[in-house]
């Protein structure tokens, strides 16, 4: 009986917040609404696993979903407002992770089609033109572009950039460079080792 007093007396104090945002969208009611929470924003942060969020990014996106439950709670609704919170979090949060494991399948498809890439293209040889296909757009994106430069000299960021980006061939980098083809070969040879690794470890 008592446990269903308190239940009665949690989801009324509930009720009044969720009228105080609405209506004055008063900040302070919102922050004590969401404290109330916040056990159950972290248990389920730790029950998804999340790998490439950091905590207070997912204490961010709860905040939103909790802010956006209230706006759309009607306050009629036989349904309590931490059962509609706690919903509304589980899906958003689920979304996430769908979005977090098709990342990560995405950067694992790059980098197995860089390895096929290099594994099928013979780069002693002097004539190096079917790595103009070389899927710099498909195999690192805009986001990965800026992580590559990080791991490359400027020489082969020049030269991985002329060949993928502006489909230059191996003979047309070197003569713009002014160095030899082997050279060229070498530093693509050191790129698919170096974002093959940068990749591996995302």
């Amino acid at each position: 009986m008592n446990e269903k007093v308190t239940f009665l007396k949690s989801n009324l104090e509930n009720q009044q917040l969720v009228q105080r945002i609405k209506e004055h969208k008063d900040n302070h009611a919102f922050k004590t609404l969401f404290n109330k929470y916040t056990p159950v924003v972290c248990g389920s942060i730790a029950r998804y696993h999340f790998r490439f969020f950091a905590i207070e990014d997912l204490l961010q996106e709860a905040r939103l979903v909790c802010y956006q439950a209230v706006l759309a709670y009607d306050l009629q609704s036989p349904v309590s407002f931490g059962k509609y919170f706690q919903k509304s979090l589980q899906n958003h949060y689920c979304s996430l992770l769908r979005k977090e494991n098709a990342a990560k399948r995405q950067k694992e498809k790059y980098a197995e089609s860089f390895e096929e890439t290099f594994e099928t293209t013979d780069c002693s040889s002097t004539s190096l033109s079917s790595l103009q296909d070389y899927p710099l757009s498909i195999l690192i994106a805009q986001e990965q572009l800026v992580e590559a430069s990080k791991c490359l000299s400027q020489l082969e960021f020049e030269i991985l950039y002329l060949l993928a980006v502006e489909h230059l061939t191996p003979e047309e980098i070197a003569a713009d460079l002014d160095k030899d083809i082997i050279q060229i070969t070498r530093a693509v040879s050191r790129c698919h080792k170096k974002i093959s690794e940068t990749i591996s470890k995302r």
